[in-house]
């Protein structure tokens, strides 16, 4: 049963538009609702990897926005129809 779950608790699936140290990009995480905008400032300086093992950092967070919502800025939503689940 579902009932031993609280409401707003529950993890929630986000794609963010990015700008990094290497361009524009979409990434996916998992947060619980609630922290949202902390987990989002918090990304800020951090550091990535690419295929190559590359490292390049976040500069600043767009906009995040639920997995099964759309960006509200149209070169995020181009971006995000090209990026890979």
């Amino acid at each position: 049963l579902l009932g031993c779950l609280h409401l707003g608790t529950a993890k929630q699936s986000y794609k963010c538009y990015l700008l990094t140290t290497e361009g524009e990009e979409i990434a996916f995480y998992r947060w619980n609702e609630p922290d949202l905008s902390t987990k989002q400032a918090a990304l800020v300086a951090t550091k990535r990897k690419d295929n190559q093992g590359k490292t390049y950092y976040i500069k600043d967070v767009k906009e995040c926005v639920l997995l099964s919502e759309a960006f509200s800025s149209a070169q995020a939503q181009a971006l995000d129809k090209q990026t890979l689940r």
